[in-house]
């Protein structure tokens, strides 16, 4: 990670090529969702989203690594996920305190895992990182997907959105020009200059 993208960690990617993708993103829907937006319609929205901006970004990817992370305290992720149909190594590939005034127990984990670029391998994950908004569905981690031989790399954030990450920005222009309808308002003007260079005409894409 530290050689590819400059990180430890892809929370901490500081670089220029970066973007914001809502998994229910604004052009097609408000904020706080009215109804028929239940929490079900609502996941299958997401799960949508999600599997889209993956597949064009790894389409072409054997296979990629998944960074996954998860905090100390009362609800680790082992069981849940482990219910989605993966084991979490229990022992993280290393741990962090990012914040000193964090308690002395508080730790952030981290665990790597490489599978196949499928959307079968990918399912469990998705579904995890995606299912966060929901009272029973909370789980305590944190998904990346990395492919570094491409890098490309997308950071799941909060349960609310998805963060494109490339180590050029000629590599993030395809995913950036093709998702722009999907992109946080805030993310645009910076993008569109950046970005320019690269810029193509694609299908205007709308959540359905």
């Amino acid at each position: 990670m530290l050689d590819v993208f400059g990180v430890e960690r892809l929370h901490d990617f500081r670089g220029p090529a970066w973007t914001r993708i809502e998994l229910i993103p604004d052009a097609t829907a408000p904020d706080r969702l009215p109804h028929p937006f239940t929490s079900s319609a609502r996941l299958l929205r997401e799960l949508d989203t999600a599997r889209t901006v993956v597949a064009a970004m790894f389409g072409r990817s054997e296979r990629v690594t998944l960074e996954l992370g998860w905090s100390t305290g009362e609800k680790p992720p082992f069981k849940r996920l482990s219910h989605l149909g993966f084991d979490l190594p229990r022992q993280p590939a290393w741990r962090l305190r990012p914040d000193p005034e964090d308690a002395p127990d508080w730790w952030w984990n981290l665990a790597y895992a490489e599978v196949p670029a499928t959307p079968d391998a990918l399912a469990p994950f998705l579904l995890a990182a995606v299912g966060g908004f929901q009272k029973r569905g909370l789980i305590n981690l944190a998904v990346g997907i990395v492919d570094f031989e491409a890098g490309l790399a997308l950071e799941f954030y909060d349960a609310k959105g998805m963060t494109p990450i490339a180590v050029t920005p000629e590599r993030l222009a395809p995913t950036y020009w093709r998702f722009r309808d999907w992109v946080r308002d805030a993310e645009i003007e910076r993008c569109d200059g950046l970005l320019a260079a690269w810029r193509e005409a694609p299908p205007r894409l709308t959540v359905v």
